[in-house]
């Protein structure tokens, strides 16, 4: 039978052998995103490759200030935000705030997508300007700093740990708004677009070039938008349970294996920011023939550099 010391020992592990690589590559894939994204003329041109840029810079921000947090939480027991009040309120609002943005934008993305299949060209050309598109995401971000402002009004340390307060907004946002913003909304969004395009494509409306990258986006859209839709369902709906179970008395064994689960979650919903470069990759042929050519190109230069350097010393 399993022991407290026992799962406790596998929530730190699942840290170092999820947790932290997961971060890594989060971080290496968000910087080649924005590289690879404002290289190439006729990406920075596409709306739906726009959407997923910023997506890409959010999630930039959110693994080295959140994410990092939680993996110092969950895996080494080192918090300041359990300790600080500021830094706990800091942190959540953050949290939240960064979480929500970064997910926002791959479901503009599929919207993007429904719109630009539209057989109606007034409804096309109003939605497909690049102009509205970064009005959008500039709004968008804005949308959620402002939303979730009260979050850190009802933030705090509550026995040794950073959460949040007994109150009416606490009650409104575990059991109301992050479930949908979490799971219900991305889950109709994309069941709602994705039939939409299905239905649309039967008449479509893009040629050439614009045919191709379009293809290629809908490609990497999907598998990202399944993996939404799957772990936002756990993760929006965590709240609620541990809210309703917030009244009883718990021996260690039981916080245990909540925390375990909690980590299993956690590490699930972050599948999302984590691998979008690398089905980006997997799907995009475009993607892949920038990256061997910068590869190739860094190659080159470094083999001149290190033969400068040599024939200086000669």
């Amino acid at each position: 039978m399993l022991k407290e010391a026992t799962v406790n020992f596998l929530t730190r592990l699942l840290n170092y052998v999820f947790a932290i690589p997961m971060l890594i590559l989060g971080m290496i894939g968000s910087i080649l995103i924005i590289m690879i994204f404002t290289q190439k003329r006729s990406f920075r041109q596409n709306t739906s490759m726009t959407y997923l840029l910023a997506g890409a810079i959010v999630t930039g921000i959110h693994l080295p200030t959140i994410y990092i947090q939680m993996i110092l939480v969950y895996g080494f027991g080192v918090s300041l935000m359990n300790t600080d009040e500021n830094a706990c309120r800091e942190h959540t609002y953050l949290r939240y705030v960064t979480t929500v943005a970064a997910i926002s934008f791959p479901c503009w993305a599929i919207f993007d997508q429904y719109i630009i299949t539209s057989r109606n060209a007034i409804i096309r050309n109003r939605w497909s300007s690049l102009r509205l598109v970064r009005m959008i995401i500039v709004s968008n971000i804005i949308f959620w700093i402002l939303i979730y402002i009260p979050v850190i009004f009802n933030t705090g340390i509550i026995n040794g740990v950073c959460n949040f307060k007994p109150g009416p907004y606490t009650t409104f946002n575990t059991y109301v708004f992050t479930p949908l913003v979490y799971g219900i909304v991305p889950a109709f969004v994309i069941t709602y677009c994705t039939t939409g395009i299905v239905r649309n494509l039967r008449g479509n409306h893009t040629q050439g070039s614009d045919k191709k990258i379009t293809n290629q986006v809908r490609a990497m859209l999907t598998p990202q938008l399944f993996i939404l839709a799957i772990s936002g369902i756990p993760f929006g709906f965590q709240g609620i349970y541990l809210d309703l179970t917030n009244g009883y008395v718990k021996d260690a064994f039981r916080i245990a294996l909540e925390n375990f689960f909690g980590q299993v979650i956690l590490i699930f919903y972050h599948f999302n920011y984590v691998f979008t470069f690398y089905i980006y990759v997997y799907k995009s042929k475009e993607i892949r023939k920038i990256l061997k050519s910068q590869f190739f190109k860094y190659t080159r230069l470094n083999q001149v550099g290190t033969f400068n350097s040599t024939e200086v010393r000669k």
